[in-house]
């Protein structure tokens, strides 16, 4: 797995895969291979399953990595996790990664699948190390809290060397410890001048604690993105994206650090009552600039640079209108592409 790609000036994407047809998914990831982004990301809630649109994907594109962020840890064995990542990783000719695991969203994980997500931070430890050995080691055995698996192989082999790197989902500062201890990085959503200073704190102590390097944990974000700033409709659809993330305990804290929790939580009480417009109208504007791109072109070109100058891996995350779900798709893809290009060009003349 070629590292450079989550460094220097790249670009990642996702969406919720259940918002396109598999057709308009392909199209669209096609586009993004051409427009020069580095990896699809693919999440798994509610929508298409996560390693059969890898699979499909595999097939339909020829240079972009393919990976996850997230895939979560308790509806799929260590094992068989480890099974679909060398699936992918056959099928794509080395292709897959990075493999960006979590717990999962609370509403996904208890109201979907009706699993309780009990002890996450010990859950995503023995996670990590079971995938990480089977696809690394002609023989494993790991004696875990909840799987044992003993002498096991997978049959075509370790990937080895070139095994794809292993990413945790981390809000809270004790997921992003953990991270840092055992994971090759961590995946942040609403990334801050302040998460960011808080994160590198925590990824120093964690690493270091594991005798490990922090330069060595990647930090990417998922980077919400508002398809149209001037249009009332993307407004709505962008003040949406935050009231759902308002509703999760895990984001209270990012919002405490800049100093916006009481607006968050707002929003979480209305949402809770399940008045989800009201809840969408109750968003801030301070809670939509501070936590998506929703600026000029310029603001999101600087976003995006500061993000490369910090070393971390942005993963554009479009907020469509619901009727124009494949367009929007698209112009954000266009958009970041652009902006990304701008300030690059901005910065050469200067």
């Amino acid at each position: 797995m070629d590292s450079s790609r989550w460094s220097g000036r790249n670009l990642g994407f996702t969406c919720h895969t259940g918002d396109l047809s598999w057709d308009e998914l392909i199209a669209w990831v096609q586009s993004a291979e051409q427009l020069g982004y580095s990896a699809f990301c693919t999440t798994e809630e509610s929508g298409k399953d996560a390693f059969a649109v890898l699979a499909v994907l595999a097939r339909e594109t020829t240079t972009i990595n393919l990976g996850t962020a997230i895939v979560n840890f308790y509806s799929r064995t260590p094992t068989l996790l480890a099974m679909g990542a060398r699936s992918i990783h056959d099928l794509s000719h080395g292709r897959f990664g990075p493999f960006g695991l979590g717990a999962g969203g609370i509403g996904f994980m208890q109201r979907g699948h009706g699993i309780v997500t009990e002890k996450p931070l010990a859950r995503a430890k023995e996670a990590v190390a079971i995938v990480r050995g089977l696809l690394t080691q002609k023989k494993f055995s790991y004696d875990g809290q909840w799987f044992k698996p003993h002498d096991f192989h997978l049959r075509e082999g370790p990937i080895g060397d070139g095994a794809p790197p292993i990413w945790l989902a981390g809000l809270g500062p004790k997921m992003v410890k953990t991270a840092a201890e055992v994971a090759d990085g961590v995946i942040a959503n609403w990334l801050t001048e302040e998460s960011l200073a808080e994160y590198r704190g925590l990824i120093d102590e964690g690493a270091k604690s594991a005798d490990r390097r922090p330069d060595d944990v990647q930090i990417a974000t998922l980077l919400m993105t508002c398809v149209d700033p001037k249009d009332d409709a993307a407004i709505h659809a962008a003040r949406r994206g935050v009231a759902f993330y308002c509703a999760s305990e895990h984001y209270l804290h990012i919002a405490d650090l800049c100093g916006l929790g009481d607006d968050a939580r707002k929003v979480k009480a209305v949402w809770e009552d399940r008045d989800f417009d009201r809840a969408t109208d109750l968003v801030s504007d301070s809670l939509l600039k501070r936590f998506t791109l929703v600026g000029t072109e310029s603001e999101n070109a600087a976003r995006i640079n500061w993000l490369f100058d910090n070393g971390v891996y942005p993963i554009v995350y479009p907020l469509p209108r619901r009727d124009r779900m494949a367009e929007d798709h698209q112009s954000v893809l266009e958009q970041a592409a652009r902006w990304t290009q701008l300030r690059e060009a901005t910065q050469a003349v200067s």
